[in-house]
């Protein structure tokens, strides 16, 4: 069908018409209406959705990445108490001090060492009526290698401090990232396999993934809690064994099913 529609307009201080004549062809509006729908089906996938029932399957994928530890982390502590306060808190910064400075010499960077005060300032009074003001000096001192890690362990057993004398072990935050990355890589893998397998066992198709969720954030990887040797019970001699850690991942996903 053709449609013709005609307009004249006259301006006012012209003296002659003209004419404009649009012509429409219903033909050609029909065509570009139909390709504009089926644009736009191809970008929204309505069949991407996992078909008109949207069923879905979950698993989950799981690893289990073992390591062994790249950081040693050292809490040494020294107790102070005189009658004098103003002597128990130099006896505290002259130990401090004295430390400090050795940890350096052996090769401690001076951001990894941390050193932390505090106590009673009015003095405590024991059963045997004496009084006297007690102060804690207490260090967190971070190696990256076991060969430092083990001189700084020999140091701190002479320097008689009280509690633990040997390190925590756990992953710096580089190699934790790495390990991050590589066990993330294995679970997602694992969920894959396992949604296959269920989907062989079943008799369905995996469709396109609906969810994921990321189950790690736990933090920091360190070892159980165990019960440490403490300076009497280690001499320089005693070898640091750091073992391996391990760091767990696990990753939920939902999949639409055919």
């Amino acid at each position: 069908m053709l449609v013709k529609v005609k307009v004249q307009i006259m301006p006012d201080n012209i003296s002659l018409s003209r004419k404009l004549q649009l012509t429409f062809d219903l033909r050609i509006v029909s065509a570009a209406l139909l390709v504009i729908i089926v644009a736009m089906i191809l970008i929204w996938k309505p069949w991407s959705s996992g078909g008109a029932s949207g069923r879905t399957v979950e698993v989950t994928g799981q690893s289990t990445i073992t390591a062994t530890p790249d950081e040693y982390v050292f809490y040494p502590s020294y107790q102070f108490s005189n009658a004098d306060k103003a002597a128990a808190l130099d006896e505290l910064t002259k130990k401090s001090d004295e430390v400090v400075a050795r940890l350096k010499g052996l090769g401690v960077a001076d951001s990894k060492i941390k050193t932390n005060s505090n106590g009673y300032g009015m003095p405590m009074y024991y059963d045997d009526g004496n009084k006297e003001a007690s102060y804690n000096l207490q260090l967190t001192v971070t190696v990256g290698n076991l060969e430092l890690a083990q001189k700084v362990q020999d140091y701190l057993v002479a320097t008689t401090p009280d509690g633990s004398v040997s390190p925590q072990t756990a992953f710096s935050d580089r190699k934790e990232k790495e390990l991050d990355a590589k066990a993330r890589d294995e679970a997602t893998k694992d969920a894959r396999k396992k949604g296959e397998q269920m989907a062989e066992n079943l008799g369905f198709s995996l469709g396109k993934v609906k969810s994921v969720q990321d189950s790690n954030g736990f933090g920091k990887a360190y070892p159980m809690s165990r019960s440490m040797p403490t300076a009497e019970d280690v001499s320089s001699s005693f070898a640091l064994q750091p073992g391996e850690n391990e760091l767990s991942y696990s990753v939920t996903v939902t999949y639409f099913i055919k």
